[in-house]
């Protein structure tokens, strides 16, 4: 059994911070290392300063390369150019990531109040606004953080504006150590961000006495990544492709036998420093809290599902930037299903049929909305989910994408008995949701969801770093008792 997936590395954010506040002069190239938690070289950034007739331009520059057993490497990289005015002011930001012979180019532009985003893949063009007040920070928080003093601001929380992800997200920094815990005083900072009240992602910084950042630790599923500065030749030194499947794999504490994947079975975990965040519930998945720990339930009808009320039901049928339902090829492909006389729920079973049918190539490479998966014809599992809910949506069914991880029994890249990241479809048919995968021959019930979206890569992304700080603490099948007499 093959179990397509992806997670895309977001380190725009941890390069901004740590190119900041050290830079004083023009024209100047900082390099940094990019490793896993084993050390292991993975890639290199390197961010170049330049003075303009405007102002400032800073660019900053990370490229892995990724292969999966035998396949071809696939090279990942991304370019941003940051254009700022003399006061400061950031006058555009453009990001070109280019994920083997894909391109994908976003550009934004601030203006009073909101910021002017426009995205051209091959899967088309696209242009949003998206509201920004003047509190938003375009620099990744640098010169907040270059005046902050834990000591008199416990947490330094602002706005930020995060390309990556095309929005404005809410940034909370708090020390995990204080000045006294080590002599040279450094301090170990969390670094979270939130969509609303909804965790998105965390990131470990290491700052010195001057606020300076020493390292960017973004933990993921299984593994952890590091930036660090370096001098050119340590960046560029000869490195393997990295193996991006099997290290994000992380042994079951459990064997789970084949019944139980189809009954009900019961998790429970804590959390790792402190970072509590609510797991959703799913028309399978029932979280309830119980003494700073969550207990997941997943069985067939076990969760209490989404919002259902009108207004939500309408919002999970709208089309957006990775579920675009206005594509005449998406139209085209629904409308014998979405016409027939047969329920909804049939309905997502035959789409889901029919997206995998699009999905002939395995690429674990790299996140791609409905469009464009149609365009190259390949994709792991988050485009398997991507396709089926637009699809859904399309049909008029609503649709969310989840992301979490899910159980494998069989060997899988030479290992087997392990949890992996995995997303997958959530869909309102005949009145409750239900999950639907696309990439699996089946949903069970050792689908764990941690994030629900809609097909965007912030929510798949914030999966992957948000199961990083789960602690399992326990795994039951749950089993009816017999009844009395019978």
């Amino acid at each position: 059994m093959t179990i397509p997936f992806k997670r895309a590395l977001q380190l725009g954010a941890a390069l901004v911070a740590l190119a900041g506040p050290a830079v004083a002069s023009s024209s100047q190239v900082l390099w940094y290392s990019i490793v896993t938690g084993t050390g292991a070289p993975v890639g290199y950034a390197r961010v170049e300063f330049h003075d303009s007739g405007e102002g400032q331009e800073r660019v900053e520059y990370q490229e892995t390369t990724l292969r999966e057993q035998d396949a071809r490497p696939t090279r990942v990289s991304e370019r941003t150019t940051i254009r700022q005015a003399a006061d400061g002011r950031t006058l555009s930001i453009v990001s070109d990531t280019r994920v083997g012979a894909s391109l994908t180019h976003v550009e934004a532009r601030p203006r009073a109040g909101a910021v002017d985003i426009t995205r051209e893949s091959p899967g088309g063009r696209s242009a949003i606004s998206v509201a920004a007040g003047p509190q938003v920070q375009f620099d990744g928080g640098e010169k907040l953080m270059a005046a902050w003093d834990p000591r008199v601001t416990p947490r330094l929380e602002f706005d930020s504006f995060n390309i990556e992800s095309m929005a404005v997200e809410h940034v909370v920094l708090t020390p995990l150590t204080g000045y006294g815990d080590n002599a040279d005083g450094r301090i170990e900072v969390m670094r979270a961000t939130y969509d609303g009240l909804e965790l998105r992602g965390i990131t470990r910084m290491t700052l010195g006495a001057d606020r300076g950042v020493l390292a960017v630790i973004q933990p993921l599923f299984g593994t952890t990544i590091t930036v660090t500065p370096a001098d050119e030749a340590t960046a560029l030194q000869p490195r393997a492709p990295y193996k991006l499947i099997t290290t994000l794999m992380m042994k079951s504490p459990f064997r789970i036998p084949a019944t139980a994947t189809q009954g009900h079975i019961r998790y429970r975990f804590g959390f790792r420093d402190g970072m509590a965040f609510n797991l959703p519930q799913t028309g399978e998945q029932r979280v309830t809290q119980v003494g700073g720990a969550a207990v997941v339930d997943i069985c067939d009808g076990c969760g209490p599902g989404l919002a259902s009320d009108p207004a939500a039901l309408a919002d999970a049928r709208r089309p957006t930037e990775w579920l675009q339902t206005g594509d005449p090829r998406i139209k085209a492909i629904v409308a014998p299903v979405a016409a027939q006389n047969i329920s909804d729920a049939r309905k997502m079973e035959i789409l889901a049929r029919t997206a995998r049918g699009y999905l002939g190539d395995i690429d674990f490479a790299g996140h791609f909305s409905a469009s464009e998966t149609l365009d190259r014809r390949r994709g792991d599992c988050t485009e398997a989910a991507v396709l089926l809910a637009a699809f859904g949506r399309a049909a008029g069914i609503p649709t969310r994408t989840a992301s979490g991880f899910v159980y494998s029994r069989e060997r899988y890249h030479g290992v087997s008995n392990v949890f992996m990241p995995h997303s997958w479809t959530l869909a309102y048919v005949d009145g409750k949701w239900r999950s639907f995968d696309a990439a699996l021959p089946e949903f069970d019930t050792t689908h764990i969801a941690v994030t629900i979206g809609d097909g965007d890569m912030r929510s798949m992304a914030a999966s992957g770093q948000l199961a990083s700080i789960l602690q399992w603490q326990a795994m039951a099948e749950v089993r009816s008792r017999p009844v009395q007499g019978r």
